[in-house]
């Protein structure tokens, strides 16, 4: 690898099939029987899949129209009935600075083919007693390649799809010529520079081209691929990629809009002189507090003065408080002006009680019952109270302690409650690894032991033990639930059928009144601190329903945990603390808009507090 053709080498294979073209780089076979593993078992992986790239130079900028390449199996010699390939991804990347490896940052890949079968694999004869096969790949578009650039060029196998379904077993054949290494990772290992060249050959068209120039405006505010020599009637394919800070607007030739999309591919005719317009962007970032009671939508990358719309959806038992802002519509429009950190804040709503097991006997195993606010659960099933970091990462939305399966095996989760209620949410994280889609959960209620009601819900973000809530909702009412891995994902290998589980919200089908503050109201209620604004300190008023754990936080607009004002056991009614304005190491915090946050008898109450300078 990492060489300039030489015109004697001029064939790649033996029995190749002729290139429609001139073979413009080539690393032949060396006419052994080794080689290096570059495949995987879709659509997941597995331990142990391999990828391997190596590099090319060209002397001169040339359109290359297709890429030729030799490989067998490992395991398999024949090839035949044993994990058959059923698919190639060919991509090209930009090379790192120094030359030794591919750019696997954003933006490093430059193309990304899918053959859509086994390239046409041709039988090439044995070679030190492996059956070795040649494969071509006509590109779809031609990657334009500039002279003295260094690229980096990946083939890799797709085995297992369709039976008979083995470990993939597919490698690259030994090439010559370069400078005896290529670049692989292994997954479940590390990236690696192995000896040996890889064996492949680039075929540029000999057709008349024409060049495609492409510029940023303005200079720096991005980066465009696509652009150089290309073939005339050849397809051209250019991508403008804003830079930190910035949003495309348009595609303009000689001032005229031509597009408006980033991508832009036409028909290569006549030299062509194309400019990628960029403008100021802002990055609107939303979340919801706490994470399992509601949802946001709306965040993202937004040009400058683009209309921004933020959606903050209350789960079942809770209701929308505000903004992190301020702002208490929870449907919200606005101009991008600059980059914002949002957060909804969401109360338990009438009735509603939250079970969030921190106050649980941990490592108990069920039937367990837990009471909060004067709400028992019956909790049954396969199950115990662990930390919620038990894995040694804790799913995103989990803290303190959790529900947590006792085995490998599966088990529906259920609970009976002492009163009616109207609405049932909690949050999951599945035992997944890496899945593209995940599995399907199941709740069920019951009235008396009848069915009454069942939804079902799937991870919206899928991977490695994804997080979502699956609630359900019965205006006439129930009085127990049953929670059940329902069916793994479409195409997910590496899973289990059990979950973990935190934060059982419910509302009561009566909702509860609570008093004033003073009394003992039926839920935790925090008054407006005062004063706020404030520079020195700030008194922060609070009734808890009952004696137990109360805690009261002050967290910051992103939901990140300032200070912890009061964590410990109380009885209830009516209790004070101040606040002087500093965090946990007690520095002073900035001006700005804050948020208190009480917990207790597992409901919830926020309020809003300002600092000054």
């Amino acid at each position: 690898m990492n060489r300039i053709l030489l015109p004697a080498l001029l064939v790649l294979l033996t029995a190749a099939p002729p290139a429609r073209g001139a073979i413009v780089f080539v690393q032949p076979h060396d006419g052994g029987g080794t080689l290096h593993k570059s495949s995987w078992y879709p659509p997941d992986g597995l331990d142990g899949d391999a990828y391997c790239w190596d590099n090319f130079t060209l002397a001169s900028s040339r359109a290359i129209t297709e890429v030729h390449w030799r490989g067998g199996y490992e395991v398999h010699p024949s090839g035949s009935g044993q994990s058959p390939v059923s698919d190639f991804e060919v991509s090209v990347y930009r090379s790192i600075p120094a030359g030794t490896q591919p750019d696997l940052g954003a933006g490093g890949r430059l193309v990304q083919y899918f053959v859509g079968g086994n390239a046409g694999e041709t039988p090439a004869g044995a070679f030190g007693g492996v059956q070795m096969f040649d494969y071509k790949f006509l590109l779809p578009s031609p990657f334009p390649a500039t002279g003295g650039t260094p690229y980096w060029v990946q083939v890799e196998a797709s085995q297992g799809a369709a039976p008979p379904s083995y470990a993939p077993d597919w490698g690259f054949a030994v090439g010559t010529g370069g400078n005896n290494s290529h670049f692989r990772k292994i997954t479940g290992g590390t990236y690696q520079a192995p000896l040996q060249d890889l064996a492949f050959s680039l075929v540029a068209s000999d057709a008349a081209t024409v060049t495609i120039t492409a510029n940023e405006s303005p200079a720096g505010a991005g980066t465009i691929s696509g652009a150089g020599s290309y073939p005339i009637g050849s397809a051209v394919s250019l991508m403008a990629t804003p830079n930190a800070g910035f949003g495309f607007v348009n595609w303009t030739e000689n001032g005229t809009p031509v597009r408006n999309q980033p991508g832009y591919t036409f028909t290569a005719t006549v030299d062509r002189t194309l400019v990628a317009n960029f403008t100021p962007a802002f990055t609107i970032t939303v979340s919801a507090f706490p994470a399992y009671a509601g949802t946001v939508s709306g965040g993202g990358v937004y040009n400058s003065g683009a209309t921004v719309t933020l959606v903050a959806t209350a789960n079942p038992g809770f209701v929308f408080n505000s903004w992190s802002d301020g702002d208490p519509s929870a449907a919200r429009s606005f101009p991008a002006a600059a980059d914002l950190f949002l957060t909804a804040f969401f109360d338990n709503a009438p009735g509603g009680v939250t079970y969030d097991f921190d106050s649980a006997p941990v490592h108990t195993s069920f039937p367990l019952d837990l009471t909060v606010n004067g709400l028992t659960g019956h909790f049954t099933g396969g199950y115990s109270i662990q930390p919620a970091g038990t894995l040694g990462f804790t799913p995103l939305g989990f803290a303190g302690l959790c529900v947590y399966p006792n085995s490998v095996f599966a088990s529906d989760l259920g609970v009976s409650f002492s009163e009616a209620l109207t609405d049932f949410s909690i949050l999951y994280a599945v035992d997944e690894l890496g899945c593209d889609t995940s599995a399907r959960m199941r709740v069920t209620a019951y009235l008396a032991g009848a069915p009454v009601g069942t939804n079902t819900m799937v991870a919206p973000v899928p991977g490695t033990y994804p997080s979502a809530t699956l609630a359900i909702t019965v205006p006439a009412g129930f009085n127990s639930v049953v929670v059940h891995w329902d069916a793994a994902g479409t195409g997910c290998q590496d899973y289990g059928p059990i979950f973990l589980a935190d934060n059982v919200t419910v509302t009561r089908a009566t909702a509860l009144v609570g008093a004033s503050i003073g009394a003992a109201p039926a839920v935790a209620q925090l008054a407006m601190p005062a004063p706020s604004p404030f520079r020195g300190v700030t008194t922060i008023r609070y009734s808890l329903p009952r004696a137990g754990e109360a805690r009261l936080g002050v967290f910051d607009t992103s939901g990140r945990l300032v200070r912890t004002l009061v964590r410990e056991s109380m009885s209830p009614g009516s209790h004070g603390v101040t606040w002087n304005g500093t965090d946990e190491a007690g520095r002073r915090v900035g001006a700005g808009v804050y948020y208190l946050r009480l917990e207790s008898a597992g409901t919830l109450d926020s309020r809003r507090v300002v600092v000054v300078p």
